[in-house]
């Protein structure tokens, strides 16, 4: 790791986000890739404590609602938001109540 993981990144997300997204949204958003680096400062799209440069960051090129968008997690935060999104998946996808 030499630096942030949107270094090796070959599509950087076309405006970056200035807003913080809701619960609502961020359970919805749908992961295309994961890349880890760096942290580069920005706050953790979970708690919202800074990324430092000594900490291990999680990107994720994501999609919500066709639009593409990066988040930025610490490894904790990512496992935690996956694990939410997983489950949020379970229940809408299981078997349908007769």
């Amino acid at each position: 790791m030499k630096g942030p993981a949107s270094a090796d990144r070959k599509t950087p997300e076309l405006v970056p986000r200035t807003e913080r997204l809701t619960v609502t949204e961020l359970r919805r958003v749908k992961s295309v890739r994961l890349w880890g680096g760096k942290g580069c400062g920005v706050p953790c799209d979970f708690c919202r404590v800074l990324l430092s440069d000594t900490e291990v960051e999680y990107e994720v090129e994501a999609q919500l609602d066709g639009v593409p968008l990066t988040l930025h997690f610490h490894p904790r935060c990512y496992d935690a938001w996956k694990a939410e999104c997983d489950s949020m998946d379970e229940n809408t996808s299981g078997p349908a109540a007769a």
